[in-house]
């Protein structure tokens, strides 16, 4: 589910590359989660599981997490490239373990740090193209992977126990609520709208956000966070290779290298240390 969601997400770099440069970010936010939630709103009236104060509340903390970081992570890509955004984005991959270990006071596995590392240099191969100093997009985009982080965390300690459609919904409808208030007050509503325009915001509402996002919230019920977010951060290298299959982009040597550690870094988080015989 992590690995689909990874794949997903980097199609998304393909299908939104252009189309939604006249829609404003909350805006885009609004019709992505709204979208999101409606797919979900039949879990909200299954007598299976009733509605909680708990359940709101903890989607509300999540739905915040979420929206900051989607936030920050558009309105930075806004000043700077792409590949210094989807780089400093992933810094979430070395921030969950080390954010686990800060609160649950155990220290990760030596192969998951080094898995983490491993995988933020073969981003850092795939996006960087050594352009430009640091800016206020870079700040923001760094705030972004920290709440990324968080957010996985969240995710985690959250969603046990909990019927996730609904907390996947109620977390997408609080998004798209954070969204509609600085929409109404800063931005104006898109008044052009064209068929690619139609097909990005579709594939944001319903694959990126009501299939990948969901399939994120339950598949991080099952894995642990510092896998999750391994797994998730495959974006970067799906986004490069649907970017040569279907845009035509050159595949570099660099590229290809940073597939290889990404790919590295993956299997050497799932080596198992060896168990001692007993004689």
């Amino acid at each position: 589910m992590l690995l689909l969601t990874g794949a997903i997400w980097g199609g998304g770099f393909v299908v939104m590359k252009n189309a939604l440069d006249t829609i404003p970010v909350n805006w885009l936010l609004v019709f992505r989660f709204a979208i999101g939630a409606l797919g979900l709103s039949f879990s909200l009236f299954r007598n299976r599981q009733k509605l909680t104060k708990a359940l709101v509340g903890h989607s509300a903390i999540v739905g915040f997490l979420m929206y900051a970081a989607f936030a920050s992570q558009t309105y930075g890509l806004g000043m700077t490239t792409a590949g210094k955004n989807a780089l400093i984005t992933a810094i979430y991959v070395v921030l969950v373990p080390l954010f686990g270990w800060y609160v649950n006071k155990k220290r990760p596995p030596l192969r998951t740090l080094a898995a983490a590392f491993i995988m933020l240099i073969g981003i850092a191969l795939l996006s960087w193209t050594g352009d430009g100093a640091v800016n206020l997009g870079d700040l923001l985009t760094l705030l972004c992977g920290v709440l990324y982080a968080l957010e996985i965390m969240a995710v985690d300690r959250y969603g046990a126990g909990v019927d996730m459609f609904q907390f996947s919904c109620l977390q997408y409808s609080f998004v798209a609520l954070y969204a509609l208030l600085p929409a109404l007050l800063f931005e104006s509503f898109p008044r052009s709208w064209n068929g690619e325009m139609v097909f990005a915001l579709g594939y944001c509402g319903i694959a990126a956000t009501l299939v990948a996002m969901t399939l994120m919230n339950i598949g991080i019920r099952y894995a642990s966070p510092n896998y999750a977010s391994l797994l998730m951060s495959t974006e970067s290298a799906f986004g490069c290779l649907f970017g040569v299959i279907f845009l035509h982009e050159l595949l570099s040597a660099r590229m290809t290298a940073g597939g290889v550690l990404i790919l590295g870094a993956l299997l050497i988080s799932q080596l198992k240390p060896k168990e001692k015989r007993v004689a």
